[in-house]
């Protein structure tokens, strides 16, 4: 079933404006002798709703016939009754709207206690939810729920809730949300039966669409006021096609755009322009091979700790690294490998002129007891009183980003030019998997007027096309 969305919905209560993602219309149905109920993530601290998407994308492979959605709310905020007010509004909405009269929850992290408290808070919030995953966070001799403890399963590498408990003990903490165990354990508890598939089935390319948010990280607030510019890049450079975007969109106060039609085939860049910076965001990443709803583009303003504490200049590129599976740098041959190539023509003679150099290769980068997702890269003397590069790479930590939640740094001078002259290529061989590598190539943006964000696929599989999907006998693809 073809998932359309509809119209976005502004809540206000006291301290926070929650922004609400518009849901997908949906029929009422029933899915393997269970009620299919919609399915609700809610994310961990410093998270967002993108930490589901992987997962999403699965249920849809499976034909999952209601809503799998993800709410998006500020996880600095203690527990209170304006966030369980919050939850009230989204939950109601949604049912409204599908015409269900429960849902089920999977909550992260952080958003595990802030389920525990909301369920536990009163018997009419307990009598919401059908079905609960507790994913490695609150733990408990059982199930939360008011007055009586509510049907429940934990997915962990270690806590127990209650007495339906999965432990994925080789697992990272955010891989215990996104990988196929977890959606395995997801699906069997919520359906009553084993998945299909575990691939994301490619779609015909034609068929793809994608929609999503700009958002303040890590509050998730809209960037209200910015532009996005949507243009189509070559994959082998990441140089834009065109001499204009194919879609620009005006955000407003949730930040929210799409769903927009796209080639599943192909290379997208994501620009934004903020109103309060003259720093354009370059966002860039695998091709979509299937519809996806819960994009998320990360956005900072320019007084936050990341852009103040990032040394920008007209002679290097800075970037992020993403992706919802820890990055492990200390584990031997579990290890991940990311590639950083840089190629430019105005620098290839500098003596410093970088290799391609493997930015894990320091064990001290992401250790897999810090649990890293976002890895920022540049150029720094590691002197933050004047803030400026010396274009050697030392692939040491950049401590002031290795002490923030799920985030980490690296000492590299990636040499560039106002316009770009050549081009990185960012190449990621999976723990585990080091035979199917992914790459995204990115023009070399000047850090004093651009940053570049990637975002890896959590997942790696061997189809990655309708055409493979189709010549697959007999190919799950319909």
């Amino acid at each position: 079933m073809k998932f359309t969305f509809s119209h976005s919905v502004i809540i206000i209560l006291s301290i926070i404006v929650f922004l609400f993602t518009g849901l997908p219309v949906i029929a009422k149905s029933l899915y393997a002798g269970e009620k299919a109920l919609p399915i609700v993530f809610v994310h961990g601290g410093a998270g967002s709703a993108a930490q589901y998407e992987t997962q999403a994308m699965r249920w849809a492979s499976n034909d999952y016939p209601n809503v799998v959605t993800g709410i998006d709310y500020n996880s600095l905020l203690p527990n209170s009754e304006s966030l369980y007010q919050m939850l009230d509004a989204y939950f109601d909405a949604l049912m409204e709207e599908t015409g269900n009269n429960q849902i089920y929850v999977v909550a992260h992290s952080r958003g595990t206690r802030l389920l525990v408290d909301y369920l536990n808070s009163s018997s009419e919030r307990s009598a919401r939810v059908a079905k609960y995953i507790n994913i490695d966070g609150a733990t408990g001799s059982s199930c939360p729920g008011n007055p009586a403890p509510i049907n429940c399963l934990n997915i962990s590498r270690g806590g127990t809730m209650g007495s339906n408990n999965v432990y994925l003990t080789d697992h990272g903490h955010t891989q215990c949300v996104t990988s196929v165990q977890s959606f395995v354990a997801q699906y069997k508890f919520f359906t009553g039966k084993d998945p299909k598939t575990t691939l994301i089935l490619p779609e015909p390319p034609g068929q793809v669409e994608i929609a999503g948010k700009v958002v303040n990280f890590p509050e998730n607030t809209g960037v209200n006021g910015a532009i996005l510019e949507i243009w189509e890049v070559h994959g082998d450079s990441g140089i834009r096609k065109d001499s204009s975007p194919m879609t620009v969109i005006n955000l407003d106060a949730t930040g929210e755009f799409g769903p927009i039609k796209i080639n599943g085939q192909k290379y997208y860049e994501f620009a934004v322009r903020r109103f309060d910076t003259e720093r354009v965001t370059h966002y860039y990443r695998q091709p979509f091979i299937r519809s996806n709803y819960l994009i998320r583009l990360l956005s900072s303003p320019p007084n936050s700790g990341i852009i103040t504490n990032t040394v920008t200049g007209p002679d290097h590129s800075a970037a992020i690294i993403i992706r919802y599976k820890e990055w492990w740098s200390d584990q031997e041959a579990a290890n991940d490998t990311l590639w950083v190539t840089t190629k430019s023509p105005s620098w290839k003679n500098h003596a410093n002129y970088p290799p391609a150099l493997n930015i894990l290769s320091n064990t001290g980068i992401a250790p897999r007891t810090a649990n890293k997702i976002g890895i920022h890269v540049f150029d720094t003397d590691f002197s933050m009183v004047d803030k400026k590069g010396d274009k050697i790479s030392t692939l040491d930590p950049i401590s002031y980003f290795f002490g923030q939640i799920f985030q980490t740094g690296v000492d590299l001078w990636m040499p560039a030019t106002d316009p770009p002259d050549g081009m990185i290529t960012f190449t990621n061989e999976p723990r585990g998997d080091t035979t199917r590598p992914q790459t995204i190539n990115v023009p070399n943006w000047a850090s004093d007027k651009h940053r570049i964000s990637i975002q890896f696929n959590d997942y790696v599989q061997d189809i990655n096309t309708w055409g493979e999907c189709k010549r697959v006998k007999p190919s799950p693809c319909k």
